[in-house]
């Protein structure tokens, strides 16, 4: 039977390494034994510099399902008086077709 697979210890570099050691902590106490392997692998590699946050924390996410990456949706809106001087032009041109 192989070795349970320990999690990594690194001493606090800076602040961004620090806030993505405790994502992968967090992510490392809930996962299986092959998942842990993989997180840890991906954390060597972002304390070695061989990746950047965005594809660690992009790899951290990969395997859950229930969310959707980040999407911004722009929202625009109108002032009432500039909302029923539309309302009033659309509804002209539908009385006159």
């Amino acid at each position: 039977m192989s070795e349970p697979i320990e999690k990594l210890v690194f001493e606090a570099t800076n602040f961004k390494f620090t806030a993505a050691y405790s994502a992968y902590s967090k992510f490392f106490d809930e996962a299986d034994e092959e998942r842990r392997e993989v997180l840890n692998t991906i954390l060597t590699q972002l304390h070695s510099e061989e990746i950047s946050y965005p594809a660690f924390y992009e790899a951290i996410d990969s395997e859950i399902d229930s969310r959707r990456p980040f999407h911004r949706s722009k929202i625009s809106g109108s002032r009432k008086f500039a909302y029923r001087k539309n309302e009033r032009k659309v509804d002209r041109i539908r009385r006159h077709k």
